[in-house]
Formats: C-alpha cells, structure tokens, sequence
C-alpha cells in the first residue's frame, strides 16, 4: 500500500477517465448496475453517507486495459459497440505511472461507472427537488441559498417531475465545464423544463435563481475533494491475482431489517418469526422479510409510507404483533396467486418482488381476503398492471412512491372503483423493440419478465423430459438453447454478441440443463424427444420452433435468434400494449367537480388554515376576501408565518376530501 486512505473528487475523477488515466483491466466484469443503485449513490453522497473505498492498483507489469463502459444501455442495433482495448508493454506502463499517475481500477468499478454515466449524460439522473410545502419547519425558516443540498432534496429520479423543480446531473457539470452565462443557461436547459412551462414571467424568474442556487451546490458537490475515498496499492502481477481471487469472497451484510429486529426485539422477536416461517413454509415458500415489513408500514401509515426511514422511526413491535401473521397467510395466497395463474416460474425468477406488496394489498381489500372473489373486470386490470408494470420497469428506481401509488390504486380496484388519475396509466406505458432484446442482461427485470410472460402465454412451461408443467419453486437454469460451447466451435467469436442473449435462453431444471452440455440443439433434443414423444408441444411451451429437433436452425444461428426475438416482441405487444387504450376507457374515471363552492384546507407549519373553494370562478374564499388560488396562498402563509411568502403553487396546497373520503389535491379539478 504506498498511502493510507485518500480523497479525491468527482471532477478529478471525471478528468482522469476522460484523459485515460484511470482504466480498467480487461479481465473485470461488465457494468451490471441498474439505474436504482445509481440513485442511491448519488444520495449517499449528498447525504455524506460512506459508501465504500475505492482501490486503484499502480501496475508493474505489461497490461491490457479497457475504458469506462459509456456505451447506452438499449442497442441501436444486433450488435454492440465493442469497448476499446489498449495494450501496453512494461515499459509502456511504466512511463504511463510515472508521468500520468496511471491507474487501474480494482474495486469500485460500478460506482465509478455510475457516477461517470450520470454526470457525462449517457444515463439520465435528475436530481429533484421538494417544493415549499414538503419542506420541514426548520428548514422553512431558512433562505434558500443558505439550505444544505440535503435538505432540500426529495430523490435521484430517471426523469424530471413535472411538479417539482428538477436538476440534470450531466447539464449542471456542463454547465461547470463550458462557464455558460445565465442567459445562455436559461436558454439552453431551464426553458425546456417540464416544471417552468406555462409558468408566468415572475414565476419562472423566482424559480430560475433556485434553479441557479442548486445548480451551484451540485457543482460543489462535483469538486469536493473529500468526497470520494481511495486507497492506492503497488502491485506486481502475482498480488494482483490474489487480490482479485480473495476479494470475491462476501462476509455477512447487514440491512436496515437486520437493525429493525433489534429495535423490535422488546416486544416481537422478528428473526424468531422468520425462523418460524422459514420452518412450516420452506420448502415451498421463501419469505422476503422486507416485503411483509413495507406492507406493515403502508398500512400503519394509512397508505403514505413504505420508505426505510420511517419505518425505522415510527413502526413498533405492536404494529407487528397487529399484522405479522395475517400477511404471511396473505402472502402466501398472492405468491400460490401468481404461479396458478402463470404470471411466475419460480420465486427466484421474478421481475420484482416489491410488486408482491400492492398485490397483498389488493388482496386484503377483497371479500373475504380471497382471490375466489375477484371479478373477472378487477382481473383484467391486474394482469394489465402486472405486465406493464414489469415491461415499464416501474419498479426499477423511486420504488417507494412507485409501491404506495400501485397500493392506492389496487386498492380503488378492489372495491370496485375507477382510477381517478389520468397521468397514472402514462406510468404503465410499456415499449420494447427487437433490438432491446439482444442487449437485455440476465439481471435485467425484463430479461426475466420475458421469460415469465412466455410462460403466461403458453399456458405453462413444460418440462422438456415428460411434458409436465414445471412446479413451483424448481431449480431452474435459462438454458441456452444454442450452448455457448457448441457456438464457439461452429461460429468462434462471431457469435459472442448473442450467444447470452434472451431470445437463445429457456427456464429449464438445472439437471436437465447440466445433461445437455455443449451438443447441438437437433443432437441433444432427439435424444430427448426418444423418452417424450410430446417434446414438440413442450417446445411450443418456450416459444420454440418445432424444427429445432429436425435441425433447421442448427447452421442459422442468428436466424433463430432474430424469429424468436419478433416473437418475442409480438407477444409483449399482444398482452400489454395493444390493450393500453382499452384499459384507460374501462377503468379511468373523470373527477367530476364540485358544485359551486366547498371547503378546503391546507397545513402550513404544522398549523391548519382553511378556505372555500369555488369551481366555477377558479377562487378562493379566505377570510371573506376572494383570491386567485396562487394569491391566497401567499396571503394564508403570511398570516401564518408574519412573512411574505415566496411563490406557491396553490393547486398543489390546497387539499378537498372527495367522494371516497380521500385527500385530494384541487388540482384534480384544474
């Protein structure tokens, strides 16, 4: 080790990627990060929270190196554009150290790819920030130039939100890089935000100094030379080795569960509960402890929260002892649910298991807690919300607020109501193109989501030794159906962009899979098709063409995978697409206003104030003076505050209570 722990900052880190200072070895793994786990690193960050060291190693050895993956996620076409390779001679490398301070990256790599995906603008991140009535009081009594980026955060999202003002990490650091001026940057990115349109002149005025003032902070951010931590090691080739072999073992990781047992031990032994479940349900379910706890916490806190920081401050052992065991019991009917019903293999091939808690929740508010008692019209809207939500990937980042919408909706579902909230259904939409599936990773959510929906569609996977449908819960592999060694040999490396593809992948028994080893599709299904004579229905089962065993494909390999990526296709298309329009004229209802005048509320400051409302003339009552909805707000605040208020928006303020006996925003009567 030539240091302790160092720091550096992101800008620095930045600059010496782009300059080829800092690379990796050819030999590390791919960039597998999905979006989420960049937002959560950037939050950590502007919450100072560790998250981890980085480990460079200082070579002594000839190498070959490849740059940071920047290449986008989704494929324009078949293949991939390949990372380029540099190699060097050990006096190359050596030059290359001393004179440039070359380094290899030996441990951090999906986190500094992250970081450099967001901040060059190849993966979208938004930083997005609350409005005034989402702040806390503490933070109300403050300037906004002296709050902490902290304080005024509310989340790192793929996209910008229309109802908050939202910053692009990759346009504030261009914005560091090219010195713009505030005209250029009104002109270049804050015009174009979804928030500021139609907006008036003062408005957009205001929030484009809070746009200026944050933009501010994220550069700091960008430069804090203690942020990022690194060790720097010297290695010779054979320590490089061992560091490599030795730092794939894993000790135990703690999660904000395991703190939670602790918390609640007093008075409910949580580990002790799962034991007992594990005990009586092992060998058909397995319990995802962090499910049951979010649904807890949804329900404890009326339908608004699931987010880890309330529920390690407010849920208690009484909580637990109130629902533990009735959504076990609850759990389990949705898990039996989702594998009758085809929407899952297994328990370790689903998409997303956080979607498990609006199903309980749907559930829970069904007659009797049975599914028996579903309409066939409530349904057709679950299949369509499971599908889209999986082929959106809905579930992919901001899952929080994503869980506590589909749970409020479900909900409405349940009880034979319509959804209410037309922009709900724009968060389903579900695209995927034939060039997506060369590209999708075998820890992509649609990748497996894929793979069930073939399952759905068919009618059940069968197994390929008996043509039974496989049971829940089976030791499944996704076999490739042309195996890699078999490819190698007839195509070389001509094949590796898709040989891994999920259009040459089924779910297939591990032991079957093992059996078949490297033979060629037509060679190891004969042999098969010998013990079952219905081996073509159970092909038609995994979306297979029935000459696979005659070997019409066996020299057409890219043939194969492109009918079976269209088909693929066809039927994400069939099951959710094409029925999108449908579903919005069965289940999407108009709020209908009001008549005339009613009354509304808001909290300020912990304080109550309340108003009438009045449909018709767009006005608010406010102690016997009429206001525009922006003016009374502004009025409403001063009184409660003694202090001019900035602008508001008095739409998302002001709250009425509905026909369901639900809070809603006035601007659903907008």
């Amino acid at each position: 080790m030539e240091d302790a722990q160092n720091s550096e900052s992101m800008k620095n880190m930045m600059d010496s990627i782009d300059k080829k200072r800092v690379m990796l070895p050819e030999f590390q793994r791919d960039f597998v990060w999905e979006m989420g786990k960049t937002y959560d690193l950037f939050d950590s960050l502007v919450r100072d929270i560790f998250v981890g060291s980085i480990i460079y190693g200082i070579p002594s050895f000839e190498v070959t190196v490849r740059e940071i993956d920047n290449r986008p996620r989704k494929m324009s076409g078949k293949k991939r554009k390949s990372l380029e390779l540099f190699s060097y001679s050990k006096g190359e490398v050596g030059t290359k150290v001393d004179v440039e301070h070359f380094r290899l990256i030996l441990d951090g790599q999906q986190r500094i790819t992250s970081l450099y995906r967001a901040i060059k603008g190849t993966d979208e991140v938004w930083c997005i920030i609350k409005n005034e009535d989402e702040l806390l009081d503490l933070i109300e009594n403050k300037e906004f130039k002296e709050m902490a980026l902290e304080e005024v955060l509310r989340e790192f999202s793929g996209q910008q939100d229309s109802n908050r003002l939202s910053l692009k990490i990759s346009d504030i650091y261009f914005i560091m890089e090219s010195d713009l001026f505030e005209d250029e940057i009104r002109q270049k990115f804050y015009n174009d935000l979804l928030f500021v349109k139609g907006k008036g002149e003062e408005e957009k005025r205001i929030y484009f100094r809070r746009y200026l003032i944050f933009a501010k902070k994220l550069q700091d951010l960008f430069k804090a030379e203690k942020l990022i931590s690194y060790y720097l090691l010297n290695m010779s080739s054979e320590k490089f080795a061992l560091f490599f072999e030795r730092s794939n073992s894993k000790g135990i990781q703690l999660n904000f569960i395991d703190i939670l047992c602790a918390k609640l031990y007093a008075g409910f032994n949580l580990r002790k509960k799962v034991e007992e479940f594990e005990q009586f349900n092992g060998d058909k379910y397995k319990l995802d402890r962090e499910t049951i706890v979010r649904t807890i916490s949804y329900i404890v806190s009326h339908g608004k929260n699931v987010d880890k920081s309330y529920i390690l401050a407010t849920l208690n052992y009484e909580d637990f002892n109130n629902y533990w065991d009735e959504l076990c019991e609850l759990y389990k009917k949705a898990l039996n649910f989702l594998y009758d019903n085809l929407y899952i293999i297994s328990q370790s091939w689903m998409p997303y298991f956080n979607m498990i808690i609006p199903i309980t929740i749907f559930l829970r508010n069904l007659p009797s807690k049975d599914f028996s008692q579903m309409t066939e019209k409530q349904r057709t809207f679950l299949n369509f919300w499971y599908w889209s939500s999986v082929f959106s990937q809905r579930y992919g980042g901001g899952t929080n607020e994503v869980i506590v919408n589909d749970c409020t909706v479900l909900e409405l579902i349940a009880m034979e109501k319509k959804v209410t909230d037309k922009s709900y259904f724009t968060k389903l939409r579900a695209q995927i193109e034939v060039e997506d599936i060369y590209s999708l990773s075998k820890n992509s959510s649609i990748y497996k989501g894929i793979l069930n929906l073939i399952n759905f569609t068919s009618g059940g996977l069968k197994d390929w030794n008996n043509s039974m449908r496989i049971t829940f819960n089976s030791k499944l592999e996704d076999h490739h159906v042309f195996p890699r060694e078999f490819l190698k040999e007839q195509l070389g490396d001509d094949s590796d962009e898709l040989m891994d593809c999920v259009a040459n992948k089924v779910l297939i028994p591990k032991i079957l899979n093992i059996k078949i080893g490297k033979k060629g599709p037509s060679t190891y299904l004969k042999e098969i098709s010998l013990k079952n004579a219905l081996l073509r229905e159970s092909l038609n089962s995994h979306l297979l063409p029935e000459d696979l065993i005659e070997g019409a494909f066996d020299d057409f390999f890219e043939v194969f995978v492109e009918d079976r990526a269209k088909e693929m296709v066809r039927i994400v298309k069939e099951t959710v697409v094409d029925k999108r329009d449908l579903i919005i004229n069965s289940y999407y209802e108009q709020v209908k206003k009001k008549s005339i005048s009613f009354s509304v509320f808001a909290f300020y400051r912990n304080k109550k104030v309340e108003a009438t409302f009045n449909s018709d003339s767009q006005e608010i009552l406010y102690k016997g003076a009429k206001y525009s909805v922006s003016g009374s707000v502004n009025k409403a605040k001063q009184d409660l505050s003694g202090k001019e208020s900035t602008s508001t928006n008095g739409w998302k303020f002001w709250r009425y209570i509905n026909d369901d006996n639900q809070e809603r925003y006035i601007d659903e009567l907008r």
